[in-house]
């Protein structure tokens, strides 16, 4: 008989956390589970403490591959996933214990084909910043809903007052083995495009019929210097312009432009401004004259260039506006004076 969840692990270089992780699936209120620890070619002690584990718990299984990325080891666990529901959790994260016994009662409950949780950011014991999504428990169903749903998910409209209304980390959700399988769905390599998660989620609630979201904080999303989210490379920015390019075609498809660009924009406004925070606030691995250059570089580029031409930025919280003000009008000297000042 099929576990009820099966929660994908992928593992790389966490041999400080993966205990944390590990152990907060193990003892879950819902023991009808099975846990896939994906070895992504880890160059510390991770593989021989995934082969522990699985010595220890029969619901453990093992695949060690050669090195590919978050994306396709998270495919790699797919492929011999056997669960109702199908979960995915990074391995520097930990959850709640009582996380997928709700999610997946909620989800027999209500006939959902996926069901949602929050997520609070866990900087230390004495920093935990919750990200409110619901108020209440929430259901999205038919065609309208859903679509809607996944327009938030991409972005909100200019008036909502921040850049997020729905997270797009499917870390913290169960998804339906049966459309995943049926339908073929694999995660793209985030080594080539930015936001695989975002790109999953658009191919999978198209063919979602209902989904639920509730309004516990179960999943705690590590915040530390080697997070995904902490980091930069040189990549970013142009796996960033192929996400928006690869996202304006995909939702040309299913929605009038009319209904998504200019959420399409505030993503790509949001994802740019972003990672040039990581860049030149949290690395600082640029001096002076390269960040001028570079600057006016991304204000010259045509993807973000034309981002900018219509958006009604006046509308955004101000900081917003000035930093989209500056690109738009290539007034690199403020633009850097901001970023020195932390007010990006």
């Amino acid at each position: 008989m099929s576990p009820k969840v099966s929660i994908i692990v992928p593992v790389y270089n966490v041999e400080k956390y993966i205990h944390r992780c590990v152990e907060s699936l193990i003892n879950q209120t819902l023991k009808d589970i099975e846990i896939i620890l994906v070895d992504d070619e880890s160059p510390d002690s991770c593989p021989s403490i995934c082969d522990e584990y699985a010595q220890k718990d029969a619901r453990i299984k093992v695949i060690h591959k050669k090195n590919e990325g978050l994306g396709l080891t998270r495919n790699a666990g797919l492929e011999i996933a056997s669960g109702e529901f199908i979960a995915f959790i990074d391995s520097d994260d930990w959850v709640d214990l009582t996380m997928y016994e709700t999610l997946y009662n909620t989800a027999k409950n209500n006939q959902c084909d996926t069901v949602y949780c929050s997520l609070q950011y866990y900087y230390s014991p004495n920093k935990i910043i919750p990200f409110k999504e619901v108020n209440e428990e929430t259901f999205f169903q038919g065609r309208k809903e859903i679509d809607t749903f996944l327009l938030d998910m991409l972005a909100p409209l200019p008036t909502y007052h921040s850049d997020v209304k729905y997270m797009v980390s499917v870390c913290k959700a169960i998804y339906s083995r049966n459309i995943i399988r049926n339908h073929h769905l694999k995660f793209v390599s985030e080594r080539i495009i930015a936001s695989e998660d975002m790109v999953f989620h658009t191919q999978y609630l198209k063919l979602s019929e209902k989904i639920g979201f509730i309004p516990k904080y179960f999943y705690n999303y590590f915040q530390n210097e080697n997070s995904i989210t902490h980091t930069y490379t040189e990549t970013k920015i142009e796996r960033l312009k192929k996400f928006i390019q690869e996202m304006d075609v995909t939702f040309s498809q299913y929605f009038n432009q009319s209904e998504y660009y200019i959420r399409l924009q505030r993503k790509a406004l949001h994802y740019l401004r972003t990672s040039l925070y990581i860049k030149y606030q949290i690395t600082k691995s640029h001096p002076f004259i390269e960040q001028i250059k570079e600057f006016k570089e991304l204000c010259d580029d045509e993807i973000f260039s034309k981002t900018l031409v219509d958006y009604p930025y006046h509308l955004l919280p101000l900081k917003h506006r000035l930093f989209y003000f500056f690109i738009k009008f290539k007034i690199t000297s403020l633009l850097i004076l901001m970023y020195k000042l932390h007010k990006v």
